[in-house]
């Protein structure tokens, strides 16, 4: 325990992981097509990172993202793929909305990124391919791994895809990286190497740990994170303590 101990600090920061990379040079891929329809397909377990580096990238190069909601109707869809290139009130029938959009995208063919496409029924996909087709806008579909199989069932979808990744699991660099880049401390590679076993490579299991390790630190108040200490916060935020 330090006598000047200062509280450690959390700060959210957006991290550039190998994922994050892998991302950006897919869509530098994506956009050599320029001109003609064209899909992309980001796939991965839940927790790496999939919507979160979309978004980012999304805000960064003023792309369109659209995030799927389970209730919606294709209908709802429409609507709000409407809404997000710009038609404030959106017609109410399906043929209609289509038509708008192709309107606006025709002029303005920024990519669009589809997230939890999982969620809704496999015809979306033959509707998201004539989206693109028609308005020569890149589309990126982004879900879980099931997500990567219907497309492949699909051969006039699947011949248009021209760019896949497949979201892996965070590593022990990463988990350094994210620490130095969000916190006040250096924690150690057998610290975050225990992190990443209880997390398995889960971002969002790595940032709950990794708060968790700081809350546990701060109320010791000791900046150096031992390994003790690292179990002890770990077990205590797992098991929810």
């Amino acid at each position: 325990m330090s006598k000047n101990f200062v509280p450690i600090k959390y700060t959210p920061k957006f991290v550039n992981t190998p994922n994050v990379r892998m991302f950006t040079s897919k869509m530098d891929a994506l956009g050599i097509g320029a001109g003609e329809g064209r899909l992309g397909l980001v796939f991965g377990r839940a927790g790496r990172g999939k919507t979160r580096t979309a978004q980012w990238y999304a805000a960064k190069e003023k792309c369109r993202y659209l995030r799927v909601v389970t209730v919606w109707s294709e209908l709802d869809f429409l609507k709000g793929l409407c809404r997000e290139v710009g038609v404030i009130d959106p017609p109410h029938r399906r043929g209609a909305c289509f038509a708008e959009i192709i309107d606006k995208m025709v002029h303005d063919p920024r990519p669009v990124f589809v997230d939890e496409l999982e969620k809704m029924n496999v015809r979306m996909l033959d509707l998201i391919r004539d989206l693109s087709d028609i308005s020569t806008a890149p589309f990126v579909l982004i879900g879980e791994e099931e997500l990567a199989t219907v497309m492949k069932r699909n051969r006039r979808v699947w011949s248009r895809t021209f760019q896949t990744m497949e979201f892996q699991p965070i590593g022990v660099p990463d988990i350094l990286m994210f620490c130095g880049d969000t916190t006040s401390i250096t924690i150690e590679a057998d610290v975050a190497g225990l992190i990443h076993q209880y997390s398995d490579g889960d971002f969002r299991l790595v940032k709950r740990l990794v708060i968790a390790l700081i809350q546990y630190a701060n109320s010791m108040q000791n900046e150096r994170i031992t390994m003790e200490m690292a179990r002890t916060a770990i077990k205590a935020s797992l098991s929810g303590e």
